[in-house]
């Protein structure tokens, strides 16, 4: 009887336990200064713009290589020597956990295009162990 009791708890405490979800981050909850003037007041829906950038192997890639999928999106450079490591080493942990998924992507914008070339993104994306068919390091304007 216990052991009955003990299960009905668990399953009660389990079921009764918020969904955790990843917090979607609208233009007007961050900081002005991040965000283009246009956007300041947005507050909910806003939708990445088109784009059309290249990646790590010199490939166009643009929303349509994403569209219907999952993606977990960041911004970096390559010689940056705080944050960015410790993000991209996040992306690589992320990258191993849907490494079989086919519905996640990841997508990491340069924000140094002038720097970070096809050749610097395809080195680093070497170093780090970008998955290609996962992960898009992309640069341009």
């Amino acid at each position: 009887m216990l052991a009955l009791s003990a299960v009905i708890v668990y399953l009660f405490y389990n079921a009764l336990q918020p969904k955790k979800m990843l917090p979607v981050y609208q233009p007007s909850m961050v900081d002005k200064s991040l965000v283009d003037s246009t956007l300041h007041y947005t507050k909910k829906y806003h939708k990445v713009a088109d784009f059309s950038l290249v990646n790590q192997n010199g490939d166009t890639i643009t929303q349509e290589n994403y569209k219907g999928k999952i993606y977990v999106a960041d911004f970096f450079f390559t010689t940056c020597q705080t944050i960015c490591p410790i993000m991209t080493d996040h992306m690589v942990q992320i990258q191993k956990e849907i490494i079989n998924d086919d519905e996640v992507m990841l997508l990491s914008h340069s924000v140094t295009p002038e720097i970070d070339t096809v050749a610097q993104l395809k080195r680093y994306a070497k170093k780090k162990g970008v998955i290609d068919k996962k992960w898009n390091l992309v640069t341009g304007d």
